[in-house]
């Protein structure tokens, strides 16, 4: 798939996608690739923006440029686009003369949030939710990635959803063979989100900073709140240390994403934060060998496809809300 080809889908269009860490997007302007669009991403004292990576004049990108001021300039010929889309400069013509009104460059939905940048290249469907543990500094929260993968953003969601494979894939680390067997667990649907009750899980390792010495059983809840973003609690029962995951996928193509995470706590604020980002390194790293060996690549939606378990309940729950918004990118 070329990435300069628009990938159409009408639901993820109209969804936010993160695009970079929010403290890594600086004076310089950044391209990043959404649906197979390239958008320029750039920061100015008003906040970020983003525009189609093109400028209307000779095609030159934008996010080769830089930034002036609060204009966005073009290293071709120097035009200057504000946040807004709009030209407000062009060197080579007189001061006196107007701007053509065509001189602008089309404007895309941008935010911050949970310490990311994200965008929407269409309309929003609707607006990211509050999540208190990613936006309080009293949680210490920490974006992580991103993450290249060579798989279909939905099969990356899923793998999120699922408890099973934290034994074998994450064995010694956030499961064990010897604990594999899963309590029945209920999985609730509403408006916007599909999500667990509690699911304990036996972890040999305890966690940086945490008060549990050896193997503890966590209490997890895991939901899926948009169709490419997922979040968990993990909850040790004993004294309620609680660790909090956010993860969301931005699609670039039907078989490449980028992914990031953002993970915070209640617990063990006197470890260095590097120990808490190294180690959901080391765990997605352990997830993509095997997200990206999957067949077929995208996600298929049709339950008779694959033998589900009783164990997929949440994946079966999150394959039937993505036929229900009529996502196309990623499924097959």
């Amino acid at each position: 798939m070329n990435t300069a080809e628009m990938l159409r889908d009408t639901v993820l269009e109209n969804e936010w996608h993160p695009v970079c860490i929010a403290g890594e997007l600086n004076d310089k302007p950044l391209s990043v690739t959404v649906l197979g669009e390239r958008v320029a991403v750039f920061r100015t004292k008003r906040g970020v923006h983003a525009l189609r990576d093109l400028c209307v004049h000779r095609g030159a990108m934008l996010s080769k440029g830089w930034v002036e001021g609060e204009t966005l300039v073009c290293p071709y010929h120097g035009w200057k686009y504000e946040g807004n889309g709009a030209c407000v400069c062009i060197p080579a013509q007189s001061k006196e003369d107007k701007i053509p009104a065509r001189a602008r460059a089309e404007q895309y939905r941008c935010m911050e949030k949970y310490g990311l940048v994200w965008v929407c290249i269409g309309e929003p469907s609707a607006p990211l939710p509050d999540f208190e543990e990613f936006e309080n500094p009293g949680y210490r929260p920490l974006p992580c990635g991103p993450y290249q993968v060579k798989a279909a953003g939905t099969r990356v969601i899923e793998n999120f959803t699922d408890f099973a494979h934290l034994m074998f894939v994450h064995g010694g680390l956030l499961g064990h063979p010897d604990y594999a067997e899963l309590p029945d667990f209920k999985v609730y649907k509403e408006k916007g989100r599909v999500y667990t009750g509690d699911v304990p899980i036996f972890q040999p390792v305890a966690h940086s900073g945490s008060e549990a010495k050896e193997g503890t059983t966590y209490v997890y809840v895991k939901e899926v709140f948009r169709p490419l973003a997922a979040r968990l609690s993990k909850r040790d029962a004993a004294t309620g240390q609680t660790l909090w995951i956010l993860l969301t996928v931005l699609p670039v193509t039907e078989k490449e994403c980028t992914v990031y995470m953002a993970v915070s706590r209640n617990y063990g604020f006197d470890v260095d934060d590097r120990q808490f980002i190294e180690f959901q390194n080391t765990v997605f790293e352990q997830d993509v060998w095997i997200i990206e060996t999957q067949k077929p690549e995208l996600l298929p939606l049709d339950l008779q496809a694959e033998l589900n378990h009783k164990a997929d309940v949440l994946s079966v729950a999150y394959r039937r809300w993505l036929i229900e918004l009529g996502v196309k990118i990623g499924t097959a």
